[in-house]
């Protein structure tokens, strides 16, 4: 057994266990220490008694709460790399962090370590905390515990920026200006990590960690304001390369029919970052500012497009609307949401995508609005009809069968009249 406040292993037999309670590794007990009788210079355990789980600790906490400052940050250990060497993985263990503090009107330091935070953020050095300390018994050696940050001197600006990556427990936000991505962490998401899509517009705060990288932090979703409607007056210049601007541009549809304020988007402001959106095409949308310019841009993009399916092959069909030249829109069998079977006439609603390397637009995500006009079965020409009434089977012009020869059986006989014989299996004649 290991003893909690001696720092060396201590033997104990069986039958010294009372109660005649049965043991378990890391069961708690109390003992007493004898001296063994073969050897003055070594102890054993005596009257071994079981006490319940949380009896006995190591360590021991301060009720008291210090409030200090954080002189250098910690590291957590990276244990990812299996293929790393020892001597390498040794470098990079996790690396303590210290905090100074005062009491009684005596400056201290004591060091901490990153699973004793209390919450996903890390302090920096110069940050204010409040913690606990923890004594090891054994030791005497001292560490904070359950440190919380105060309050912290960051960049308190919030900017506006879009979800460009998305992964298990982090992403990355681009600017507004589209020209850089900022990390950010899951835990410092404000909200629903589930209502959170790429393209979606978030307000963030800049912070400066370790080495001086830059991450977002308080990350915010910006719903913007209502849901409006437009028309896509210029679009973007991946669509038409021959424009000058990058940008799109939106022209807001007024109640009463007349045209409102134009908006410019861009890729990041498109629900399906995908989809081209034509000059001309109806679309909704919200608005967003930008907090460094307070320019008004739409964001949140989603084209109102439908149309009826004009026909369909084995594997594609094709949708009447018109995409640049073409007057028909290429789409294959496995766009077609929930699996269904689009008829001729049916309407659907469909994203544009720009194949790059053939340079044509082909539709995705086709959905089935509302299903066409059932077919009819096209009833007999009347010529036919009349003409199968007209014949008889006196009419020597009628088409008449000539028998030109007989069937006749295995045996050359009209009929099978050979008999047949009972086969025993696996037998061969």
């Amino acid at each position: 057994m290991l003893s909690s406040n001696l720092s060396f292993w201590m033997f104990f037999h069986f039958s010294e266990v009372l109660e005649e309670s049965q043991l378990h590794i890391s069961d708690e007990v109390e003992f007493t220490v004898v001296p063994d009788m073969l050897s003055a210079q070594r102890n054993h355990a005596v009257r071994i008694k079981k006490l319940p789980k949380g009896t006995v600790s190591f360590h021991t906490q301060s009720e008291q709460r210090f409030v200090g400052v954080v002189e250098k940050e910690t590291t957590a250990a990276i244990t990812n790399n299996k293929s790393a060497s020892p001597s390498k993985a040794k470098e990079k263990e996790a690396e303590e962090g210290v905090i100074s503090y005062e009491d009684c009107g005596v400056k201290l330091t004591v060091s901490y370590h990153v699973k004793d935070l209390e919450g996903a953020a890390q302090p920096q050095a110069g940050d204010k905390v409040e913690f606990s300390i923890n004594e090891v018994k054994r030791t005497g050696q001292q560490s904070a515990v359950t440190i919380k940050i105060l309050n912290r001197t960051v960049n308190t600006k919030r900017l506006l920026g879009y979800i460009a990556t998305l992964k298990d427990n982090f992403g990355f936000i681009e600017t507004a200006n589209h020209d850089q991505e900022i990390f950010f962490h899951y835990s410092e998401l404000c909200g629903d990590m589930e209502n959170l899509e790429l393209g979606d517009t978030v307000e963030y705060t800049l912070s400066k960690g370790k080495g001086n990288k830059v991450s977002a932090e308080k990350v915010t979703k910006d719903v913007g304001e209502a849901v409006m409607l437009g028309k896509v007056v210029r679009p973007l210049r991946s669509v038409d390369p021959s424009q000058t601007e990058y940008q799109g541009l939106i022209e807001h549809s007024e109640e009463e029919g007349t045209k409102g304020q134009n908006y410019p988007f861009g890729i990041m402001g498109m629900t399906n970052k995908a989809d081209c959106l034509q000059k001309g095409e109806l679309v909704k949308f919200q608005l967003c500012t930008v907090a460094q310019t307070g320019q008004k841009m739409a964001c949140n993009v989603v084209p109102q497009r439908k149309a009826l399916v004009e026909c369909v092959k084995d594997q594609f069909g094709f949708i009447t609307y018109e995409v640049g030249e073409s007057k028909k829109l290429f789409f294959h069998v496995k766009e077609v949401q929930d699996g269904l079977e689009l008829q001729t006439g049916d309407e659907v609603e469909f994203s544009v995508i720009l194949n790059q390397r053939t340079g044509k637009c082909s539709a995705c995500n086709v959905r089935r609005v509302s299903e066409g006009p059932k077919p009819v079965a096209t009833p007999r020409p009347d010529r036919l009809v009349n003409r199968l009434k007209s014949i008889t089977l006196d009419d020597a012009s009628a088409p008449r069968l000539v028998i030109v020869r007989q069937p006749r059986g295995p045996d050359n006989s009209k009929g099978f009249n050979v008999e047949r014989k009972t086969r025993q299996p696996g037998v061969i004649d």
